[in-house]
């Protein structure tokens, strides 16, 4: 029978945790709002919704009752999520710290502490109990925020690789592992309520922000095949070229290009002598050319009586992030539900 103590720590982690679902809508819809007006979302953006994921991870810590080194473990995330800003204090120039370079210090220091304490305290464990999930909660806890802190590594590894390109979508993952490190920190997906899938087979979750990014890139494969069908019907494929572009932009007039905030994708070839000799389409927009004012370019095609070009319109991964957090509430973890199945 459950107690009225344990059952208000039941309601004030479920606020929380819908709380923290409504701050991961706000922050996400913010985001892509702006990558998809500006082609940019600011670092202030970040900067300005940490805190409230913090604070939220510290008040679910108290109604969890959780140890002291999980505490201390928080400012390990913030430790490693500050490095997605370069924003590193460089001990050599201590003399020339401002209050920000204290703060990110203060957070290697205590964030030191929480992961020294866990090694004492909680890795001498049965590992098999930790995979399966049977552990404590402040075993469960403590790895589950080591394991977030090296998937934010991770990010800004890939990040910095060239793997993943837009900086605004690394630094929403980033946030999105700081503000739910992990699945306890989030309402029950839907389908486990169903009788479609038994919570008890599901042993194994990958992280919520890792998750959020499978849903995400999901729904971006998607779109090639709707552009590339559009295409067809519109009868806008005449060439290979054509062909090459086609799961990714659309062929307009070139009187609608003035005014809109479109890629353009069709390039002219002239010879040496200025004089044309092909139109042909890129995957990527000419870097060369893309700076140049854009009705200087339209009078180029105007002048080789050039009347339709391939564009596209920037599609903000962070878009398909906000989207994909309606899977992410109903589905869960789509792995681990493959697994149970199987």
């Amino acid at each position: 029978m459950i107690d009225a103590y344990s059952l208000s720590i039941m309601e004030g982690t479920s606020v929380l945790s819908f709380i923290r679902l409504f701050l991961l809508y706000l922050c996400l819809l913010i985001a892509a709002k702006s990558d998809f007006t500006k082609f940019m979302v600011k670092d202030k953006h970040w900067i300005l919704f940490s805190p409230f994921a913090i604070i939220l991870l510290f008040l679910d810590l108290i109604f969890l009752k959780s140890s002291m080194w999980n505490f201390f473990m928080i400012f390990v995330l913030i430790s490693a999520a500050v490095t997605s800003l370069r924003i590193i204090p460089n001990i050599k120039n201590l003399n020339k710290f401002n209050l920000i370079n204290y703060l990110i210090s203060s957070c290697y220091i205590l964030g030191f502490i929480g992961i020294v304490g866990g090694l004492v305290n909680y890795t001498e464990i049965n590992y098999d109990s930790l995979i399966l999930g049977t552990e404590s909660k402040d075993v469960m806890l403590w790895w589950s925020l080591l394991s977030t802190t090296l998937l934010i590594y991770f990010y800004i590894f890939v990040w910095k690789y060239g793997l993943i390109q837009g900086g605004a979508d690394i630094k929403a993952l980033i946030w999105t592992t700081l503000l739910i490190p992990s699945w306890t920190f989030l309402p029950q997906p839907y389908i486990y309520s169903t009788s479609y899938i038994n919570k008890e087979e599901i042993i194994f979750q990958l992280p919520p922000s890792l998750v959020l990014f499978i849903w995400g890139s999901s729904i971006f494969i998607i779109l090639p095949i709707i552009f590339l069908i559009i295409n067809v019907l519109e009868n806008n494929i005449t060439s290979i070229s054509d062909m090459k572009v086609a799961w990714h932009a659309k062929k307009i007039p070139l009187s609608e290009v003035l005014g809109n905030k479109f890629w353009i994708l069709s390039e002219l070839i002239l010879n040496d002598d200025k004089e044309f000799v092909a139109l042909k389409n890129r995957l990527l927009p000419n870097i060369e050319t893309e700076y140049l004012p854009l009705e200087d370019r339209i009078k180029m095609f105007e002048k080789y009586n050039i009347t339709d070009v391939w564009v596209t319109t920037k599609h903000p991964f962070v878009g398909y992030l906000f989207f994909a957090i309606f899977p992410l509430i109903l589905f869960g973890d789509p792995t681990a539900i493959m697994l149970a199945i199987i």
